[in-house]
């Protein structure tokens, strides 16, 4: 599944030498077919961050992360928000994983992982929360984000 990466934790995964926990978010992303999606006020948070505006931007070149547009994030914000099943102050989160298909995020907000792991808000298939280096096998590809490969038939 494509990964997004919660403003809570950028700083953290993205920083020069990560903790050991996100050591494999960034294996994923450099040197295998990871795809780091982000968008709508995501992108803003993001922005204000030098350590993750870096990253995404040498992400972006090679071709690893994608910016989902932010007028459709913000219109399936809306809709996100206008269901009432929001805990967290995250609703834009949801709407950028129901946009752009991707089923893991990266967080320690509680009530974000709430809302991530509803059935109501996000489904076919559900969200997924990546915390630690455990998690790892979270880190793959499905139909829903757009990157799954497919076999080549020789």
């Amino acid at each position: 599944m494509c990964l997004i990466v919660d403003a809570n934790l950028a700083s953290a995964v993205f920083a020069g030498s990560p903790e050991s926990d996100f050591a494999p978010i960034l294996d994923w992303l450099n040197e295998r077919d990871g795809c780091l999606v982000y968008g709508g006020y995501l992108a803003t948070e993001l922005a204000r961050m030098e350590k993750p505006r870096r990253y995404l931007l040498a992400l972006l070149r090679a071709g690893r992360a994608r910016q989902v547009p932010d007028e459709q994030v913000a219109e399936e914000q809306a809709t996100v928000s206008a269901t009432g099943l929001c805990r967290s102050n995250d609703p834009h989160v949801v709407a950028l994983a129901r946009v752009s298909g991707a089923r893991t995020l990266c967080t320690h907000d509680r009530d974000l992982q709430r809302d991530f792991r509803n059935p109501q808000l996000l489904s076919k298939p559900r969200g997924s929360i990546y915390q630690r280096q455990d998690h790892a096998r979270l880190l793959r590809h499905t139909t829903t984000c757009g990157r799954l490969r497919r076999r080549r038939r020789d």
